[in-house]
């Protein structure tokens, strides 16, 4: 286990050999005499947190939309979400058409289609009308079909936008997302960079109380009847200087990641 590399391509020979501001230097020794398997759970642990914090993947995932409900196997799929209930001022203004997804960066959208009653499924299965901002998971629907699809779907517009509810206001997207072990080393090394601090805090605890043995000193009075121990300076011993750097530097590179995700706006071209 210790030697096959994590969801991102990490594997634990090279967590230990890269030096990330003299933390992993500092640790290195220690991090080395670990048990393998130990530290590709917290490469995993973190990759995990990573995924969850950002939205996206290490690797690319399949993503449907209620499938039990449309009768195929949930099993088929990576990760199963509900369908979109869009909200009602979608359909105006610079909103028109426009969605953004859950996971980033999208590579496709397989399926797209509105949950109408009756056969409108096949008019509107339209995954051609679809237009992705792949890196920011914006989608706008634009649609292109002939003039009798859009005659149709321009008249429920009107109607929805006239108040009517009887309708279900649901979309059903299936897309596929997530960062591929080449994308994120060619295109998001800082994402690798705050995968290895993190890895590398999540161990401070661990590595400071073999240190110490959970202690930083101990004293015995001579007469046997009373001693006093004291534990580990700072929180994790002689690894808390290098631990608040690294969560210095993981917070920058988060907050700028994070807010490279707010992309651009939508354009509707009318």
């Amino acid at each position: 286990m210790g030697d096959r590399p994590g969801k991102s391509g990490l594997t634990v020979e090279e967590f230990i050999a890269n030096d990330l501001y003299g933390v992993s230097l500092q640790a290195k020794n220690a991090i080395a005499a670990l048990p393998p398997e130990y530290v590709a759970g917290q490469i995993r642990a973190s990759e995990d947190w990573l995924e969850h914090r950002l939205g996206t993947f290490f690797g690319i995932q399949r993503v449907a939309s209620a499938p039990a409900e449309r009768k195929l196997d949930p099993s088929t799929y990576d990760v199963v979400i509900p369908a979109l209930n869009y909200p009602a001022d979608m359909w105006t203004d610079e909103r028109w058409g426009y969605i953004k997804t859950d996971y980033v960066p999208v590579w496709d959208v397989t399926q797209f289609f509105f949950a109408f009653p009756g056969n409108f499924r096949e008019i509107y299965n339209a995954a051609k009308w679809i237009q992705i901002d792949h890196k920011f998971g914006h989608i706008n629907i634009v649609p292109t079909d002939g003039a009798a699809v859009l005659a149709t779907f321009n008249a429920w517009v009107m109607s929805v936008l006239a108040g009517g509810r009887s309708l279900p206001r649901s979309l059903f997207i299936d897309y596929t997302a997530g960062l591929d072990p080449t994308t994120l080393r060619s295109q998001h090394a800082d994402l690798l960079e705050v995968l290895k601090l993190h890895t590398f805090m999540g161990m401070c605890g661990t590595l400071a109380t073999i240190r110490a043995n959970g202690v930083g000193s101990c004293s015995v009075s001579l007469d046997g009847l009373s001693q006093s121990e004291s534990f580990v300076q700072g929180q994790y011993g002689p690894y808390s200087a290098a631990y608040t750097i690294a969560k210095e530097r993981e917070k920058e590179l988060l907050d700028t990641w994070r807010g490279t995700q707010l992309g651009v706006g939508p354009l509707v071209v009318c």
